[in-house]
C-alpha cells in the first residue's frame, strides 16, 4: 500500500505528461531534420553536429520511452528478462552520452571557425564533422560496456547493485554531470570572447555564425541544467544504498526524485528543435517556409529568408 500519493503523480505524468513530451521531442527533431537538410544550412559542419543531434534524439527518445509507456498497463519487461535489462541501459546510456558529447564537439567547432588561423579554420569541415559523429558513437558504446556486464535484476528492480552502483554514480558524475558542460562552458566562452574581439576589430560576423551561436548556448544550458541534478541523485542513492532503516515513505520519496530526475534528463533529446525556434530567427523563418510549403500556413505573401 502506497504511504504517499506520489507513486499516484508518477503514473499520472508517465501516462499523460510524458506522452506529450515524447511527441513533442519526435515531431520537433523530425522538423530539425527536415531543416537541417535543406541547402541553407547543410552546407555548414554546425549542421552536420545538429542534423546528428536530432537523429540520436528520436533513437533516444523511442528506445527509452516506449518501454516507460508499455509497463504503464503490462509488467515491466526489465524485471522479467536481464538481457533486455542490460540491453535496454546500456544502448539508451550510450545514446545519451553522443547527444552530449555531439554538443560538446560542436561548441569546438565553433571556436575553431573563429580563429584566424587558416590551418586551425581547415579542422572545421563537413568532412570532418561526420567522421567525430561517426567516432564518438563508437567510443561511447565501447566506453559503455561495463553496464550490461556488471548490472543485474535483484527483487524485481533492473539496475546497478552494491560497490558497482557507487562506482557507477562517480563515474556519470564526471562524465555526465561535470565534463561535458565544463567543455561546453569553456569552448563557447572562449568563441564569444572571439567574436567580441573581431566585434571590435571591425571584422565583420555573419549574421548566420552569430545564431548558430545562439542555438548552441541554449543547448548547452538545457545540456547543463538536466545532467546536474541527474546526477546529484545518482551520487545520493549511492551514498545512501547502505542505509538499511529507510521508512516506506522515505524510499516513496526517493523514487519519485529519481523518475523526476530522469524525466528531465529525457529533455536533452526533447528540446533542441524549441530551443532553435526560440533563439535563431533564420531557423524560426525556414521553419514557417516549411510550413506554408506543405499548406499549413496560408500563402498570404512571398516570404523570403535571410
Amino acid at each position: 500500500m502506497n504511504i504517499t500519493d506520489l507513486p499516484f503523480i508518477q503514473q499520472k505524468m508517465i501516462r499523460y505528461g510524458m506522452t506529450i513530451y515524447f511527441a513533442l521531442g519526435i515531431i520537433g527533431n523530425i522538423f530539425n531534420c527536415i531543416i537541417f537538410t535543406q541547402s541553407t544550412y547543410r552546407r555548414t559542419p554546425s549542421s552536420i553536429y545538429f542534423l546528428s543531434l536530432s537523429i540520436v534524439s528520436i533513437i533516444y527518445l523511442i528506445w527509452l520511452m516506449f518501454p516507460i509507456f508499455y509497463s504503464l498497463d503490462h509488467s515491466d519487461l526489465q524485471t522479467k528478462s536481464l538481457f533486455y535489462c542490460k540491453t535496454r541501459l546500456y544502448v539508451g546510456h550510450c545514446l545519451g552520452q553522443c547527444i552530449r558529447y555531439i554538443v560538446v564537439f560542436a561548441c569546438i567547432d565553433r571556436y575553431i571557425i573563429t580563429q584566424t588561423n587558416f590551418h586551425i579554420r581547415s579542422l572545421s569541415s563537413i568532412q570532418i564533422a561526420v567522421k567525430i559523429v561517426f567516432t564518438i558513437s563508437l567510443i561511447w558504446f565501447i566506453i559503455g560496456i561495463h553496464v550490461p556486464i556488471l548490472m543485474s535484476i535483484r527483487e524485481s528492480v533492473c539496475g546497478m547493485f552494491d560497490l558497482y552502483k557507487l562506482i557507477y554514480a562517480i563515474y556519470q558524475i564526471i562524465l555526465v554531470g561535470l565534463l561535458p558542460p565544463i567543455l561546453m562552458i569553456i569552448f563557447s566562452s572562449l568563441t564569444i570572447r572571439t567574436l567580441q574581439y573581431r566585434h571590435a576589430a571591425q571584422i565583420r560576423i555573419r549574421k548566420r555564425d552569430r545564431y548558430l551561436m545562439r542555438m548552441l548556448i541554449a543547448e548547452v544550458i538545457i545540456n547543463i541544467v538536466t545532467s546536474i541534478p541527474y546526477s546529484t541523485n545518482l551520487v545520493y542513492g549511492a551514498i545512501t544504498y547502505y542505509v538499511v532503516s529507510k521508512s516506506s515513505k522515505r524510499l516513496e520519496i526517493e523514487t519519485f526524485i529519481t523518475f523526476v530526475t530522469q524525466f528531465l534528463i529525457y529533455l536533452i533529446g526533447v528540446a533542441p528543435f524549441y530551443l532553435f525556434i526560440s533563439t535563431a530567427k533564420p531557423f524560426r523563418k525556414r521553419f514557417i517556409n516549411l510550413l506554408r510549403h506543405v499548406r499549413i500556413f496560408p500563402r498570404n505573401e512571398q516570404h523570403t529568408t535571410g
